[in-house]
């Protein structure tokens, strides 16, 4: 039913310049989308080592937080308090 014929007309084909320009569209499309989509993956795989790279270099600086409480005693001031039973659940409903 796609190639239904109205009437008596008869069928033309396609020209050969429409054909050429379809193809021609149609690839300019293509190339365009994988052109783009890319870019994009180049730019999150650079995005991904800066921060691997950020990471690495910042676990061998030491943590300024230990060193804080390695100069001062941390228990000086504080008094101990037992905790009861329900605050050591895990989950509270």
């Amino acid at each position: 039913m796609i190639y239904h014929k109205i009437g008596g007309q008869t069928a033309r084909g396609m020209t050969l310049w429409n054909k050429i320009s379809l193809i021609l569209w149609i690839s300019a499309g293509i190339a365009l989308l994988s052109f783009f989509t890319f870019t994009l993956f180049l730019i999150a795989l650079v995005v991904g080592i800066v921060i691997l790279t950020l990471r690495l270099f910042r676990q061998n600086q030491p943590q300024t937080t230990q060193s804080q409480y390695k100069k001062s005693t941390p228990f000086t001031n504080k008094s101990y308090r037992s905790r009861s039973n329900k605050d050591d659940d895990i989950i509270d409903i």
